[in-house]
């Protein structure tokens, strides 16, 4: 027999934890040469250095023990190949999934970067994509309980496993501005993102519109709304649908009142 060496050993050589060695084992992925029936010890020999090359090469792909397995159960070329293309499937999508993931951080990341450097009660006309949106028609009136609410969104609309954090916005509507109404919402609405759940039931459309941002959240909106108002009135302009309501950095993601920023969009021709 070739020269024999304990788990330890070949713990060493190949880097790789005793324990790991040990499952090897009890799952029959990587029997020992000889164990003494005296001490139990496993004692490993050189004939199954390639098999655990070949089963630290399959994990590095990540596959699965029940995979290497069945590999060495058949050692056929197709299996291999039938086993990557498998692999290579899963890992495109984790690259797919990592890729959204990404978008997502680089979202917000600018929302709490252009938040932070905005000038305050200052009205834009500015033109703004489209944004798919979730909308759920339901009247909300400042100071009331939002969780409520969305929770109604999440069921309504099978929203389980959706990420609301900084993708909220309340919408008011047209009528209630010109009447100068600015404590009643018409609607809550959920921006879609790349890879969120669910279909969008409509959007905010593609155009020109009014945006201010102020301090404080949707409780200090009013004198927002009226600067809204005069600008449109200053510069000819008619407001044509309902207004979005943002707020950009609330609660949600500090403690500190005095970073509060929320932001007002209405469209405009």
């Amino acid at each position: 027999m070739n020269q024999l060496f304990t788990i330890g050993q070949l713990s060493k050589l190949f880097n790789i934890k005793i324990a790991t060695l040990r499952y090897y084992d009890e799952v029959g992925l990587l029997k020992p040469a000889k164990v003494d029936s005296e001490t139990h010890y496993r004692y490993y020999s050189t004939e199954q250095f390639e098999r655990l090359d070949v089963i630290k090469y399959f994990r590095a792909l990540d596959l699965s023990i029940e995979s290497i397995k069945d590999f060495f159960d058949a050692k056929d070329i197709s299996i291999l190949e039938k086993l990557l293309k498998e692999q290579q499937a899963k890992v495109d999508q984790q690259i797919k999934t990592l890729q959204t993931v990404n978008k997502r951080i680089d979202t917000r990341l600018k929302q709490v970067k252009s938040a932070k450097k905005a000038i305050l009660n200052k009205v834009e006309l500015v033109n703004l994509p489209e944004i798919p949106v979730i909308h759920l028609q339901q009247t909300y009136q400042t100071g009331e309980d939002i969780e409520l609410p969305l929770t109604t969104m999440r069921q309504q609309f099978g929203l389980d496993k959706s990420i609301f954090l900084g993708k909220i916005s309340l919408s008011m509507s047209r009528e209630n501005i010109l009447s100068n109404k600015f404590d009643q919402y018409n609607g809550i609405l959920l921006i879609l993102e790349a890879g969120d759940m669910g279909e969008a039931t409509s959007v905010l459309p593609q155009g020109s519109y009014l945006r201010i941002r102020f301090h404080g959240t949707h409780e200090n909106a009013t004198e927002s709304y009226r600067r809204l108002l005069r600008f449109s009135e200053e510069h000819l302009l008619t407001i044509i649908g309902d207004a979005i309501e943002t707020a950009l950095i609330d609660y949600g993601i500090t403690n500190d009142y005095d970073k509060y920023v929320t932001e007002i969009r209405v469209p405009v021709r």
